[in-house]
């Protein structure tokens, strides 16, 4: 008799198999490949006590992180592909971003674009953040919604253990492990990081400036712009628990066969 865990429901070999098999909906706007590949890396890393020791969280968060309970797991898995699949979107949409460099030592500016157009969300329509950057100023009032999305003014590594859940929908933990060390190392500094970012962003050439403007910005535009990827990222999840159902009903068809004999 097979041992079904969780683990076996929805192995790697399994669940990648499965979504690059099943055709894409006209309407479901997920490139399946890329959500596999996703789903991948999400179930090898948020599972996984060595990928909480790269950022160096402590041993008895790391425990409390790894314990077994498959309703659990399976939250953290699906908060994990929703951040990295909305984070491939926006490298997608420009590539660019890759190569632009860090704005503190391990911590990518991509990857805080990714964090604001995740958490300005797309009910925003005034974030202004063109009027921060422009006055250099991080503790105007232009500047306090983007000063407070862009960190999270505490260590993230001495959150408690008993509230340690939030990390699992944290972008920069289930995005970028280095982020979370970088994070950390200026105190979760909202006023440093923003510092930061500003002389990041100005490194860039202007039509980069404008094409991040046009997706952090103020306007309906750049508002539906960040929505969009939300929808999309959340119909990830969506295809993904999908797709884990029919494996899930696969496998307990092989069973009770097996059970029987046949």
């Amino acid at each position: 008799m097979i041992n079904f865990t969780v683990k076996s429901l929805i192995t790697l070999l399994v669940t990648s198999s499965a979504l690059l098999l099943i055709p894409m909906r006209s309407d479901a706007q997920v490139n399946m490949s890329t959500l596999a590949q996703v789903a991948k890396s999400c179930q090898e890393d948020v599972l996984s006590s060595n990928y909480y020791e790269r950022m160096e969280f402590d041993a008895n968060l790391i425990n409390y992180l790894g314990v077994n309970d498959k309703n659990y797991n399976q939250k953290r898995i699906t908060y994990c592909i929703n951040n990295r699949y909305h984070y491939s979107l926006v490298l997608t949409k420009y590539p660019w971003l890759a190569s632009t460099g860090e704005i503190l030592p391990g911590y990518p500016g991509s990857v805080v674009v990714g964090t604001l157009a995740k958490y300005f969300g797309g009910v925003y329509h005034t974030t202004s953040i063109l009027e921060c950057i422009a006055n250099e100023d991080v503790s105007s009032e232009q500047c306090s919604f983007t000063k407070n999305n862009i960190a999270d003014g505490t260590p993230l590594r001495k959150v408690p253990y008993f509230n340690a859940f939030g990390l699992n929908q944290s972008y920069a933990v289930n995005v970028c492990p280095s982020c979370v060390v970088a994070h950390d190392q200026v105190s979760g500094s909202k006023e440093e990081t923003l510092t930061a970012f500003i002389k990041w962003f100005i490194t860039l050439d202007k039509p980069q400036r404008r094409e991040l403007i046009s997706l952090l910005g103020d306007g309906d535009e750049a508002s539906e712009l960040r929505q969009a990827l939300i929808n999309q990222s959340s119909e990830a999840v969506n295809e993904y628990s999908r797709v884990r159902a029919r494996v899930q009903e696969q496998e307990q068809e092989q069973r009770r066969q097996e059970l029987l004999g046949n």
